[in-house]
């Protein structure tokens, strides 16, 4: 694959500076509840109604829901009509609490998402806890893992494989990050959706095109950090109109786009980012 499992490459660096900023925010208080996100069963529907944000204009794309919109938007005009389109929100920070209560804080911050009571294992010397659920065709997972002298580093994501059958994806995004912030966690988000490329050839030439789309919709688009090897052709860009950015360097990245070419299924695998892309490309 363009980033291969458990192989970071310079197309996914990024991702780490993003995660190093967020283990610099603090502030988890235990015991706090919230209620549980909710989603409708799924069923088929259009893509424009799979969010109900009214946005969908980049100088929006500053909160979780107009975000969701913007990006399905962008993902309709790249990807093959009826193609699945797999989209990826992820909630992530760190909090601070007395030593010997991760156990108590994370089950009460499971609880509140609606999970259910987390499995503690060893993961890199360090305890983790995980749970996850599924309703419909949307999963909520929640990760953490002790950092030592009481912090912890959390993890929340709200995904579907197949965002034509889901409901309610953006609005539990938007809920489980009220969640954590009732809980006293810090946590910045992400968002990823991943679809199969109108454009062939091979990805540096049909990632120039997927620009071009970008240049249509997006105000002030401008590459910043590009990357490409054989398969797998990546661009982070500066885009002035949107809110929700993320610091590299002297750019304040708001997207990041790439191809991948898929050898094994045939054609071209896109994926767009907002601000990066943080899942397999």
């Amino acid at each position: 694959m363009g980033n291969r499992r458990r192989t970071w490459n310079k197309g996914t660096q990024l991702i780490n500076i993003l995660c190093c900023a967020a283990l610099l925010l603090a502030g988890f208080r235990s015991g706090a509840e919230a209620s549980p996100a909710k989603s409708d069963s799924a069923k088929p529907l259009g893509i424009s109604g799979a969010v109900q944000g009214s946005a969908g204009r980049e100088g929006q794309a500053g909160t979780p829901l107009d975000t969701v919109a913007l990006l399905t938007d962008l993902g309709r005009s790249m990807t093959e009509p009826g193609s699945p389109l797999r989209l990826v929100f992820k909630w992530q920070g760190s909090y601070t609490g007395e030593a010997g209560e991760s156990s108590a804080a994370v089950n009460s911050l499971s609880k509140s998402l609606g999970l259910p009571a987390a499995v503690k294992s060893e993961e890199e010397g360090h305890a983790a806890y995980r749970s996850s659920s599924k309703t419909g065709g949307m999963k909520t997972s929640l990760f953490s893992s002790e950092m030592g002298d009481g912090g912890s580093y959390v993890i929340v994501t709200v995904e579907t494989n197949d965002l034509f059958f889901t409901t309610g994806l953006a609005e539990a995004a938007e809920q489980a990050g009220n969640i954590m912030t009732s809980a006293g966690i810090a946590a910045d988000w992400n968002v990823s959706l991943q679809g199969t490329s109108r454009e062939h050839g091979d990805a540096g030439q049909a990632l120039k095109l997927t620009e071009r789309m970008l240049e249509g919709k997006l105000q002030g688009i401008s590459a910043a950090e590009t990357y490409e090897d054989a398969a797998t052709a990546s661009i982070s860009y500066t885009v002035p109109s949107t809110m929700h950015t993320v610091q590299s360097g002297e750019h304040r990245l708001a997207l990041q786009a790439a191809v991948h070419k898929d050898d094994v299924l045939g054609g071209n695998r896109v994926t767009i980012g907002l601000p990066l892309i943080t899942i397999e490309y």
